[in-house]
């Protein structure tokens, strides 16, 4: 008899387990997207998403892609604090760790409070090069200008590359888009320069850089 109850336990935790809602994400025409329990989405979405198994779209990752070129590469003093943690949870565990310890002993934050800069970015093309199974390989390229935060002036251009692996990841509400950063590389666009250069270019830590 204990045999028996304890095997109708296991199936009725495997029933409840079968029949737990979906994960529910709305994304906006912009590409941004917005986690809803349960609890807030209708019912009727609810049954209609129940059996459906997403993958990010390409609008996703786009909008996931460039709200990171953003917050890494815009740098601009008297945002930085609030930018850089917001790029930070956007990458995986292992990646932020790294990253957090070098831009500690580097200084990061620091050293862009004191420099009293702001940059504007251009997001000139994001292209998505390949997707294997849950990993997708981006390719962006950028232009920049930096310039004093004050008056704008001594503006200084550059252009840049960036690859980017990117994770798919189950939905939740502080990953929305189902993505995040898995590694990512930054050169001086069409410059044969040496390693250093090119991290020098980009202003991150230097094992932001992939191999």
């Amino acid at each position: 008899m204990f045999q028996f109850f304890l095997i109708g336990l296991l199936v009725l935790a495997n029933i409840r387990l079968s029949q737990k809602p979906a994960d529910i994400v709305v994304v906006a025409p912009d590409g941004k997207s917005t986690y809803l329990t349960p609890s807030i989405a209708g019912e009727a979405l609810v049954r209609f998403l129940a059996d459906q198994k997403h993958q990010p779209s390409d609008l996703t990752v786009l909008h996931f892609t460039r709200d990171f070129l953003n917050l890494a590469l815009a740098v601009n003093s008297s945002t930085i604090e609030t930018a850089w943690p917001k790029a930070l949870s956007m990458m995986s565990a292992p990646l932020r760790t790294r990253i957090s310890k070098e831009a500690a002993e580097q200084k990061l934050l620091q050293t862009y409070r004191l420099a009293q800069v702001r940059t504007e970015l251009n997001i000139e093309e994001v292209s998505v090069l390949e997707r294997a199974d849950s990993l997708l390989h981006l390719r962006a390229r950028v232009s920049r200008t930096k310039s004093r935060i004050l008056d704008g002036s001594d503006p200084v251009g550059d252009r840049l590359e960036v690859d980017i692996v990117e994770r798919v990841v189950p939905r939740s509400i502080d990953k929305p888009d189902g993505l995040e950063l898995a590694d990512f590389s930054v050169r001086a666009a069409n410059n044969k320069s040496s390693v250093n250069g090119e991290r020098d270019a980009a202003g991150l830590p230097e094992s932001g850089n992939a191999p």
